[in-house]
C-alpha cells in the first residue's frame, strides 16, 4: 500500500489529521483522524479513523467517538465536502468511538445508515431481558459494561439519540452494491463487526485487523447474556462472540475474494508516533495477529502453572502498570478473560477454589493446536 497525502497535519498521535488516497482506479477516499479520550491513563489508542469516499453516493464509514461533531465537521471542511454532501454513512460497529457521532451527522446530512442486522438490536434497549446482564436498562452494547458508573454516565444522552435511529440499509455477509462496495461480516471484537470492501482495490477493516496492536476480543459468556435479543438466526449456537469468533474472521478474512488487497484502512494507529503504520497485507496482519493471541494463551497458562491465580491477579501479572491505569484496568480483565474462555474451552484450566475464582492449569495446550488452525 502506497503512503496517503498529508491534506492537514495533527497531532503526533495521528489526531486531527485528514489524508487522501488515490486507487489505481481512480476512486478517492479521505481519512479523518477524530480525537478519543483517555481517561487520564498513560496508554494512548489513538484517534477514531473514519473515511470519506466521495462519489454519487458519498459514503461515510464510521463517525468517531462521542462529542466530536464540530471536531468531524472541521475535519470534512478540509476535505472539500459538507455534511450535506454524506448520502450514506456505514457503521462498521457499534462501539461508542465508531458510531458516537452517528445521531448528529444523520441530522446534518439526511444520510442512510446502513450496518450489520446485529446492530439494530446492539442500539436498542430490551429491559425486560436480564438474563445476568450488569445493566439490563442499557442497550445490547452495553449490557455487561463493567465501567464504572462516572465512565458510562456521561454516555446515557448518546444511546437515546442512537435508539432513535432507523437502519436503512441492512448488510450481510458478502452482499455487494451496484457502488462497487462489499460487506464482510466479521464478529468477535463486537457481535455485529463489518468490514467492508472498495472495488476489490481497499479494505476497511474498522477495528477487526489494526497495525500494531489488536483489539480486544468480546467475551464468549456475552452470548448466554444477550442470545435473547439477537436477531433469530444468531440464537441458536455462539458465532458473534469471543476470542475463537474473532479468530474465526480474522481466518475469513485472509481467504476473502480478492485477496491480498491493494490497500487496507484500520479505524486505528494508522498515523501514530509521528509516522504512517501501513499495513501492507492484510492476509498476514490478520494470521499475525491469530498468532499473537495463541502467544498470549501460552503466557497466561504459563502464569497459572505456577499456581491458580484469579484473573485480576494474571492481569496484574502480564499487563504492564500503564495498561492498567483508568479505564485500562477492566480492558485488561477482560483480556485475561477472553482467553482463558478459550483455554478452558480446549480443557487446559479449570475453575478451582472456595468460589470457584481461581485458574488452574491443567497440565495440557490443547489450545495451541486449536488456535492453530486459524491460521491456515
Amino acid at each position: 500500500m502506497k503512503t496517503p497525502d498529508i491534506v492537514l497535519h495533527g497531532k503526533n498521535n495521528g489526531e486531527g489529521m485528514v489524508v487522501r488516497y488515490r486507487t489505481a482506479k481512480g476512486a478517492i477516499i479521505f481519512g479523518l483522524a477524530i480525537p478519543n479520550i483517555y481517561d487520564n491513563a498513560d496508554w494512548d489508542l489513538g484517534p477514531t479513523w473514519c473515511y470519506l469516499i466521495p462519489g454519487e453516493k458519498t459514503t461515510l464509514v464510521d463517525t468517531g467517538r462521542l462529542g466530536n461533531f464540530e471536531v468531524f465537521g472541521n475535519l470534512l471542511a478540509a476535505t472539500g465536502k459538507e455534511f450535506s454532501d454524506i448520502g450514506r454513512i456505514i457503521v462498521t460497529h457499534s462501539h461508542e468511538d465508531h458510531d458516537g457521532n452517528l445521531a448528529p451527522i444523520m441530522a446534518a446530512s439526511g444520510a442512510e445508515l446502513w450496518a450489520h442486522p446485529v446492530y439494530h438490536q446492539m442500539i436498542s434497549y430490551h429491559p425486560d431481558v436480564k438474563d445476568g446482564a450488569i445493566h439490563p436498562e442499557m442497550p445490547g452494547s452495553c449490557r455487561l459494561c463493567q465501567m464504572p458508573e462516572s465512565f458510562y454516565r456521561h454516555c446515557l444522552p448518546y444511546h437515546q439519540q442512537r435508539n432513535a435511529l432507523k437502519v436503512n440499509g441492512v448488510v450481510d455477509d458478502n452482499m455487494t452494491t451496484d457502488g462497487d462496495l462489499r460487506f464482510i461480516f466479521t464478529p468477535g471484537h463486537s457481535a455485529d463487526s463489518i468490514c467492508v470492501v472498495l472495488g476489490d482495490e481497499v479494505i476497511f477493516t474498522g477495528d477487526t485487523i489494526l497495525p500494531d496492536i489488536t483489539p480486544h476480543p468480546s467475551l464468549a459468556y456475552t452470548f448466554d447474556v444477550n442470545r435473547r435479543i439477537l436477531p433469530e438466526q444468531y440464537r441458536q449456537e455462539n458465532a458473534v462472540y469471543g476470542l475463537r469468533n474473532y479468530l474465526k474472521s480474522l481466518q475469513k478474512l485472509a481467504h476473502v475474494t480478492g485477496q491480498p488487497f491493494p490497500a487496507t484502512f484500520p479505524a486505528h494507529r494508522l498515523f501514530y508516533g509521528g509516522q504512517f503504520n501501513i499495513i501492507h497485507s492484510s492476509v498476514e496482519r490478520a494470521r499475525e495477529i491469530v498468532q499473537f493471541h495463541i502467544d498470549r494463551c501460552r503466557d497466561m497458562r504459563d502464569i497459572i502453572a505456577r499456581q491458580p491465580a484469579k484473573v485480576e491477579e494474571i492481569a496484574h501479572q502480564y499487563f504492564a502498570a500503564s495498561l492498567l491505569a483508568g479505564s485500562g484496568k477492566h480492558m485488561a480483565y477482560n483480556e485475561v478473560r477472553a482467553h482463558l474462555e478459550i483455554m478452558e474451552e480446549c480443557s487446559d484450566i479449570r475453575w478451582v477454589g472456595q468460589n470457584h475464582d481461581l485458574a488452574q492449569a491443567t497440565g495440557t495446550r490443547n489450545f495451541v493446536a486449536e488456535m492453530g488452525k486459524y491460521l491456515r
